[in-house]
């Protein structure tokens, strides 16, 4: 810890030769001058740009000194006990004595008349030119003594009368180097409470004023002073209207209220602010004002959305649409001219038939490449769990809700794609407020009481006709329209047949190294079969029993294992007027048996690819679901 340092503005040798063994025994550097009043203002400038944290000078210097530095400045005691025997040591001298006062009168003069029997006068002076002209004027008026500091000595020697030293006991001397001690002491931990706080406020990246109750600058950080182009030392003290508006904090000060999330305009920049009132016991005691850039506001939220959507990434491109058709090139084509547009796209096509690379794709060859891509299956989840899951909740939304709430999948997809697939399947509630969200391009989470801004290109893709769900009113007209902007059309497999040794050779080539077998060699004529076949799984379908293939052949199965596949693929077969003629009656034998009792492998089937899905499997069987879940009970299938 350095040693205090207190400088001494006092005239009097003696005194300062007091001062300076009491510093001595004390470990304070002392640093002394002899002036005195107002030429004693610079020298004591000096002495604080020098690193003198405390000055201890008489009475009058005291005063002035106080006016004009910012370090403390303490007075010497000038008691009236030390005034009354000062006088009557001047009393030696002669019986007319003078005391200039500096402001003010002491109130001893009846005193010194009615019990020390002597003509006693007091004038006031204000500095060093008054000081000699009262001293002048005593002269003038026969007064034969002057009591006071080193300046009153001078002016009494030009004037020719005698001086006598204004008194200060070695006890008043000691205590006030205790004083002074005990002044630096609480400002150095005032000093070091402050640097706390500034430091506190600079390393926001907020920018914070705070003002007093008069509107003027009492502190302010590192970032305001960037903000608004300006150094702090030429702000604190000068009115805050000069660095932003005053509307919002005239009314913190008039209602005493916080004004929060304010956006304001300040030199033709849009500002994020709050401004919150210092109160004690209902008193104001100033405005503390932050400030947030509302373009970096929007960075960072950009920064914690993408951070939030980590993992969001497509991975499919137009080099996993493995085709040979025509049609299917056309798609292709069509993907790439529509990923060049920022408009809604619809994907319609049956389960399988490659709808979400489609998807992937559009977003892999758009601008948005580099932003999330959030996709979620509608039908995967119910109604409420659907509307948590795109919208968000705040927190308190709903028993079990997320504390601090969640942002949906619209915040996550933020600048980047959304993929609704299976969209046909949502309810009417969800799509109006789907309707919403893709109209006014902002979202409101469930329980919320704000709408968030979004950026997001919104892919749908349907399995069924979603004109005819507009016709039958169990999807709305709207936003049917609102989707339908640019549409792509992927036909099944089944309208795309030479498509389907390509796709088997791929699959056939992609299993074979992950399991590390020996790719299959099937005949042709099989493969034809194959081609024949309808598979109303589309690709899916086609990918899956291509590792069956894989698999079989694994364990040395010949042509029988083949022959069997393929009975047990044509068994679930869902477009028997497509269907080879073996399949075709073994699909009648079924029907004639009882055709509203599904086959088992019809119903496994049909719940796979409508992931387990009661009501969607009974859609994809032709039956109603009180009869799916007969069959499923009589069968033994949980």
């Amino acid at each position: 810890m350095k040693p205090i340092c207190i400088g001494i503005m006092v005239s009097s040798p003696s005194i300062n030769a007091s001062l300076k063994k009491l510093s001595e025994q004390r470990d304070i550097l002392l640093k002394a001058s002899y002036q005195a009043l107002d030429s004693a203002i610079a020298a004591g400038r000096q002495m604080a740009a020098e690193g003198v944290e405390v000055i201890i000078g008489r009475r009058g210097t005291a005063h002035l000194l106080r006016e004009n530095l910012a370090i403390p400045v303490l007075s010497l005691p000038q008691s009236s006990l030390n005034a009354l025997r000062s006088i009557r040591e001047a009393s030696k001298l002669g019986r007319r004595i003078f005391m200039p006062s500096f402001r003010d009168l002491r109130p001893i003069a009846d005193f010194v008349k009615e019990f020390m029997e002597i003509d006693f006068a007091q004038q006031i002076y204000t500095d060093s030119a008054s000081l000699g002209r009262v001293i002048r004027a005593a002269a003038e008026a026969g007064y034969e003594v002057a009591v006071g500091g080193a300046t009153t000595q001078r002016f009494a020697a030009e004037v020719g009368i005698r001086f006598s030293e204004m008194i200060t006991s070695e006890e008043e001397l000691n205590e006030t180097v205790e004083n002074a001690r005990s002044v630096v002491w609480s400002q150095r931990q005032q000093l070091a409470a402050a640097r706390r706080y500034q430091s506190i406020i600079d390393a926001t990246s907020e920018g914070i004023i705070a003002t007093n109750p008069s509107g003027r600058v009492t502190t302010i950080n590192r970032a305001a002073c960037r903000m608004f182009a300006a150094a702090a030392d030429s702000l604190v003290g000068a009115p805050v209207s000069r660095l932003i508006p005053l509307t919002a904090i005239t009314r913190v000060r008039h209602t005493k209220a916080p004004v929060l999330d304010s956006i304001e305009r300040i030199r033709d920049e849009m500002f994020i602010s709050n401004h919150t009132p210092v109160l004690l016991d209902g008193e104001l005691l100033g405005v503390v004002s932050s400030f947030r850039a509302a373009a970096h506001v929007m960075k960072s939220e950009n920064r914690v959305r993408r951070t939030l959507a980590k993992g969001f990434v497509a991975r499919y491109g137009l080099e996993n649409l493995i085709h040979a058709s025509p049609i299917m090139t056309h798609v292709a084509e069509l993907s790439r001219e529509f990923a060049k547009t920022d408009s809604c796209i619809l994907i319609a096509g049956e389960t399988g038939t490659g709808k979400e690379i489609i998807a992937q794709s559009i977003h892999n060859l758009s601008r948005r490449r580099r932003r999330p891509f959030v996709s979620v299956h509608c039908s995967a989840l119910a109604e409420h769990l659907l509307e948590n899951e795109l919208f968000g909740h705040d927190e308190g939304a709903f028993t079990g809700a997320k504390k601090g709430g969640k942002p949906g999948l619209f915040e996550l997809a933020h600048e980047g794609s959304l993929f609704l697939d299976e969209i046909d399947s949502t309810s009417l509630s969800v799509q109006l407020r789907l309707l919403r969200v893709l109209q006014e391009r902002e979202v409101m989470r469930v329980g919320g009481d704000h709408k968030i801004p979004i950026d997001v290109r919104v892919i749908a893709a349907a399995g069924k006709d979603l004109w005819q769900a507009v016709q039958q009113g169990s999807f709305r007209k709207d936003l049917f329209f609102r989707l339908n902007v640019l549409r792509i059309s992927i036909p099944p497999l089944r309208e795309r047949t030479q498509d389907i040794p390509l796709l088997l050779r791929h699959f056939l080539a992609h299993y074979a190294a992950k399991y590390a077998i020996a790719p299959c060699e099937l005949p042709q004529p099989y493969v034809q079969r194959l081609a024949a076949y309808a598979w109303p799984g589309n690709v899916r379908q086609l990918k899956h029993f291509a590792e069956q293939l894989v698999l079989n052949q694994s364990f040395a199965c010949g042509e029988e294992s083949l022959e069997r596949l393929y009975r047990q693929l044509i068994d679930i077969n869902e477009h028997p007027q497509q269907a080879p003629r073996a399949g075709r009656e073994a699909t009648l034998a079924s029907q004639r048996a009882d055709p509203a009792d599904p086959p088992p492998g019809a119903i496994v089937a049909a719940l796979q690819q409508a992931r387990f899905n009661r009501t969607r499997a009974a859609r994809l069987l032709g039956v109603g679901r009180t009869t799916l879940w007969r069959r499923m009970k009589e069968l033994g299938l949980q």
